[in-house]
């Protein structure tokens, strides 16, 4: 991708992160008054110390002094108090975001190009760059609310001291702060460049193993090896140049840190000569070491690390974001029926890979339930997705209703489910906006989830603390009142226990439509209508008694399986 191509990218990334901060105005208010009260050392602790040393302990009255200290350790109580409110409006503020930002990666995915059915190495990156930008806005958010009050508190405790002592501390922190902002712009190029070479590596190693036995076969073991050496020499590269620039920085951090203090222990004498008093000079060095100096450290640390890395993850991730349509894409009709047919089906990762899925034909009428099972990795998710709409097959056919399958007609829950911040109401009808209450709360019964969530549909969801099998139950409550005709469970219970598991299969298909079950439990198979075993060499389709006696994988999975965990 180009240059121009990521800066787009950024900006939408940056925009999709204003839009979801200044939903959350009230939080932002509230976490500036307490940031402003947590802040209260940094302006109050110079003064003190100033007023113990000329009023207390320079002039022989230790318990005047004592009790300005006082003063001091009453501040940073203050602050201490402050700092309890301000961390949980900092998460009420950041959970929200990653929702909204994983939504629009889901959006990107979901109406991209038809054949953007991402592989494991993909979803792994896509979600570790949503986490990545979440830890990152959290240090930003906080760590640039901690610099910007700290130093307006620092900067007015000095103009309360002296003004001359503002005139000599305060230029050498304008000065780092302008040659930062010069470096930024290379550090940037560099760390991008850095993490571009990271991926490159990771690619080629990948396709390396992953080509290993055709790589030998051909003879090309030299060619690849000095390709993937040459990517990795690009890397060492790379990361010697960000290590020259972060050297750089490190130089203007400590220009910005050290410098101010050292101009005030030159000045000294002539700011003495001019009436000032030794506590008004040890108050300011209190403001320049214990406020000043942190907070320019942790303004170069936070956007030269942390901005930087937020600048360069968001560019990769909105690639995946710019994928969603301007407008869109029209709502497909509903099928009459969700009758699954799949005929001749086949699927590979890459063009010259081994077929995932090969010449797969089955068919499962409206109104069915179907069970798939199989080993691990043997394509069992892979047919999940494309039944989902989520992947165009490379040949055969996979139709729901006589049409392609429609993703606004599909529900597809995988292993892992995600609950957002916010209300019941506002998870469960995330498939269905016009759900009404008494859909909800009928789909919440169904599935099992009434202990769990309760009939208070306003009650807030804390993701946070709900366990793994709490939250399949949301997952599975959402589905259960969305308009999908077809819903695949891909170990969608594998958090639950067996009775839970159970009675959740059973909504299911109670439930108007079709029902595909990746099952984890051979007891899930028992339930079903029809199998289908996935074995590689073959796949077998029929009911249970059929299967026992045609496939021996199937009797040893279904006689291995009495309750496994995932």
């Amino acid at each position: 991708m180009s240059d121009t191509g990521r800066d787009t990218g950024r900006e939408t990334g940056f925009r999709l992160l204003g839009r979801s901060l200044r939903a959350r105005r009230r939080e932002l208010v509230l976490l500036g008054f307490w940031s402003a009260v947590e802040a209260l050392p940094a302006m109050a602790s110079g003064l003190f110390m100033a007023r113990a040393v000329d009023r207390g302990f320079l002039a022989g009255d230790l318990a005047t002094g004592l009790w300005w200290l006082a003063g001091v350790l009453a501040a940073y109580a203050v602050g201490a108090v402050a700092s309890r409110f301000t961390y949980p409006l900092l998460g009420s503020v950041i959970e929200p975001l990653r929702d909204d930002l994983l939504r629009a990666v889901v959006a990107g995915l979901v109406h991209g190009p038809e054949h953007a059915l991402p592989d494991g190495a993909s979803t792994a990156r896509i979600t570790q760059q949503v986490e990545s930008v979440r830890r990152t806005v959290t240090a930003l958010l906080n760590g640039l609310r901690r610099f910007v009050f700290t130093t307006a508190a620092a900067v007015f405790g000095l103009s309360a001291l002296a003004g001359e002592v503002v005139w000599v501390t305060i230029p050498p922190v304008i000065v780092s702060a302008a040659l930062f902002g010069l470096l930024l712009p290379s550090l940037a190029r560099r760390q991008r460049a850095a993490l571009t070479a990271g991926e490159r590596v990771s690619a080629d190693a990948a396709a390396a193993f992953a080509g290993h036995r055709d790589i030998a076969a051909f003879g090309r073991a030299g060619q690849v090896t000095a390709e993937v050496g040459a990517a990795m020499a690009a890397e060492r590269h790379a990361q010697q140049r960000m290590a020259r620039a972060l050297a750089a920085r490190s130089v203007v951090t400590a220009i910005g840190g050290y410098l101010p203090l050292l101009s005030l222990i030159v000045a000294t004498p002539w700011l003495l000569g001019r009436g000032l008093t030794v506590g008004l000079v040890i108050g300011a060095a209190t403001y320049l070491t214990m406020h000043l100096d942190p907070a320019m450290k942790t303004l170069t640390d936070l956007v030269g690390g942390s901005g930087l890395q937020l600048s360069v993850t968001l560019g990769r991730l909105t690639e995946t974001i710019r994928a969603t349509p301007a407008a869109p894409p029209a709502t497909a009709p509903a099928p009459a029926t969700a009758e699954v047919r799949a005929d001749r089906l086949t699927f590979a990762y890459d063009p010259g890979a081994e077929p995932v899925l090969r010449d797969l034909s089955f068919h499962v009428p409206d109104g069915g339930h179907l069970a798939v099972i199989g080993p691990s990795g043997i394509g069992k998710s892979t047919l999940a997705l494309l039944l989902a709409g989520l992947g165009a097959p490379d040949g055969g056919l996979v139709t729901v209703g006589g049409s392609p399958p429609a993703r606004e007609h599909v529900a597809l829950l995988p292993q892992e489910s995600y609950v957002f911040t916010g209300t019941v109401r506002d998870n469960l009808r995330y498939l269905h906006p016009e759900a009404t209450d008494a859909e909800l709360r009928e789909a919440v019964r169904a599935v099992g989830a009434d202990a769990l969530l309760g009939d208070d549909l306003d009650a807030r969801l804390d993701p946070d603390a709900l366990s793994l099998g709490q939250r399949q139950l949301v997952a599975l409550a959402r589905a259960h009142a969305s308009r999908a005709r077809l819903v695949v469970l891909d170990e969608a219970t594998c958090h639950l226990d067996p009775a839970a598991e159970a009675r959740a299969e059973r909504a299911f298909r109670e439930r108007p439509g079709t029902l595909v079950v990746i099952a984890h439990r051979a007891a899930s198979a028992l339930r079903a209508d029809e199998i289908l075993l996935l074995d590689g060499a073959r796949a077998w389709f029929g009911r249970h008694e059929t299967l026992v006696a045609a496939s021996p994988l199937y009797a040893e999975l279904v006689g291995a399986q009495a309750s496994p965990v995932c």
